[in-house]
């Protein structure tokens, strides 16, 4: 599994438990609502930087843009996020990115920094992006939260099944539902019912673009 993080601390503690368990990918990161006017981003970017040169770090996140629940630091955390955004340019790593709000901007920039591998975090964005972000080789993830947030199921219904990954964006409590890990089962058989395909069939498909996002970072696919 990706593991992502929220801030520096526990992008340390990510990296830690990687080394523990070698079927979790680590993602180092900073998220949009832990972005404040204080936070030091030349430290971060050292930080950083150590972590994709020295502590075996191949993807960053969760990063991002924010308009929606947290729009009044959006300065600062796009000031931070193109910084994410030329390390990860520079060393070839993936994103997990949060684009509440600002889907298009994230993008938009996505492409500007040239990156190749991009996963954008419980897609809620216009229907209409959905074919520039699947034509770019970009991924959306899709969660548990599929089964109470119509918005949700709709990107589902849209988008081709070669563009998506299952998250589980666990632990968060979404409208009365805990997400977590152990919904990701049930998540396969919505996501299924939703396109009008075998569970096997949808199980496969995330598999394959969950391992070549993978491969297309450097990392080799231990899948099961």
């Amino acid at each position: 599994m990706l593991a992502v993080s929220d801030d520096l601390q526990s992008s340390l503690r990510t990296v830690e438990i990687a080394r523990q368990c070698p079927t979790v990918v680590p993602a180092a990161g900073v998220h949009p609502w832990s972005v404040s006017k204080d936070l030091n981003v030349a430290k971060l970017t050292r930080d950083l930087e150590e972590l994709l040169e020295v502590g075996g770090v191949r993807f960053l996140g969760e990063v991002g843009l924010d308009r929606i629940f947290t729009p009044d630091t959006f300065s600062f955390q796009l000031r931070v996020f193109e910084v994410v955004l030329d390390l990860a340019s520079r060393y070839g790593a993936g994103l997990s990115v949060h684009a509440a709000g600002a889907w298009r901007e994230v993008f938009d920039l996505l492409r500007r920094y040239g990156i190749a591998v991009a996963i954008f975090h419980w897609y809620t964005g216009p229907l209409d992006l959905l074919e520039d972000i699947v034509s770019e080789g970009y991924l959306i993830g899709v969660n548990p939260a599929l089964g109470v947030q119509r918005k949700h199921e709709d990107v589902v219904r849209a988008a081709p099944l070669e563009g998506v990954v299952t998250e589980s964006d666990g632990p968060y409590v979404y409208r009365g539902l805990r997400l977590g890990p152990e919904l990701v089962e049930e998540l396969l058989v919505r996501i299924a019912q939703i396109k009008g395909v075998g569970v096997g069939e949808v199980a496969e498909a995330v598999r394959r673009n969950f391992s070549g996002a993978l491969s297309r970072v450097g990392l080799s696919p231990r899948l099961g």
